[in-house]
């Protein structure tokens, strides 16, 4: 957007071509402003002072945020919006972007400071919500700390039902990629900061060879460490599992390190308390996730195999040392 209108309007600059003063400020707001999504509106934002001004109008956000993300319009999450520093605006700004890298271990929280997390999740299908739930999870019990990490949104005999077909074929499957996708915004209700740490678009979707349930995995990929290094790489998996019908039968969230490892209620929210003050990124596209986790997924593979190579060769030189020891003692018992 640019802040200049055509010749026909009664305000113009020096050049002669006319401002966006020209224009009454309600028109703007009631018939320009309400049309734009979040990084329009953002960018009208940065044109110029009166429009920096006009798109800051708190009903403008609001209306952006539960038309991208349903769960945000209970009154919970509107709540807590409401503490934020720019309120609706700055929580769009955290959730719009994808997270490139934790936050250094320096600057890193008590974890104390988070007694709580909120999980705003909305499912989407051809664009159509499917699924909207916020759940609450305590995080100062030793139950949750020591436990391995897991956010469940539906409850063991909860299920939804969907309009999906069942994907019977490979290019179903690769179809759902396409047609699916999926906001987890993580929630910190203290610090007032939000993330969101799902990947939009699925990294695999599967059908169970035994049960035939689709399981739908959307990841996404922090790289910790002052210099991103893969060592410090973990990932934040959400499974979507469909049954036959199609209906969604379980939705969680894990933390996973670079050996596979599922963490523990304290690492994990370490490692999301550094998420939340991490460095973010609007993705190119929808795959670029995909991308991220394809990779990761690779040097996991390759430091599997590494740390095989080298228990081999650790048993094969523990198998030598005690043949020569058998064959030494034996020689010494014979003379």
């Amino acid at each position: 957007m640019v802040c200049t209108l055509n010749k026909n309007t009664t305000t113009t600059d020096a050049g002669g071509a006319a401002t966006i003063s020209a224009v009454p400020s309600d028109i703007i707001q009631t018939h320009i402003l309400t049309c734009l999504d979040g990084p329009s509106l953002a960018s009208a934002a940065s044109t110029c002072s009166q429009l920096n001004i006009l798109s800051s109008e708190e009903h403008l956000w609001i209306k952006i945020c539960n038309s991208t993300w349903p769960s945000t319009n209970t009154p919970r999450v509107r709540n807590i919006i409401s503490t934020f520093f720019n309120s609706s605006r700055s929580f769009f700004s955290d959730c719009s972007s994808t997270v490139t890298a934790l936050a250094s271990n320096r600057h890193r929280k008590n974890i104390d400071s988070t007694p709580e997390i909120l999980s705003a999740v909305d499912l989407f299908y051809r664009k159509k919500i499917v699924l909207s739930r916020v759940v609450e999870t305590e995080t100062e019990s030793g139950w949750f700390r020591c436990s391995p990490f897991r956010i469940d949104i539906l409850d063991p005999k909860d299920t939804v039902e969907t309009s999906m077909d069942y994907p019977r074929e490979d290019e179903a499957c690769e179809k759902l990629e396409e047609e699916l996708s999926l906001s987890w915004i993580v929630i910190d209700t203290k610090g007032k900061r939000a993330v969101n740490v799902s990947s939009g678009k699925p990294v695999s979707v599967n059908r169970h060879w035994l049960t035939g349930d689709v399981q739908v995995r959307f990841a996404t990929v922090l790289h910790g460490g002052e210099k991103g290094s893969a060592k410090e790489a973990t990932v934040c998996s959400l499974l979507v599992t469909f049954g036959k019908e199609m209906q969604v039968r379980e939705m969680c969230f894990q933390v996973e390190d670079m050996d596979g490892n599922q963490l523990n209620g304290r690492d994990s929210l370490g490692i999301l308390q550094r998420a939340l003050e991490g460095g973010r990124k609007r993705l190119r596209n929808g795959k670029e996730g995909k991308e991220r986790y394809v990779e990761f997924v690779k040097k996991k593979m390759e430091r599997k195999d590494r740390k095989l190579r080298r228990e081999r060769r650790l048993d094969i030189l523990c198998v030598t040392v005690a043949a020569l020891s058998v064959a030494a003692f034996s020689t010494l018992f014979l003379s």
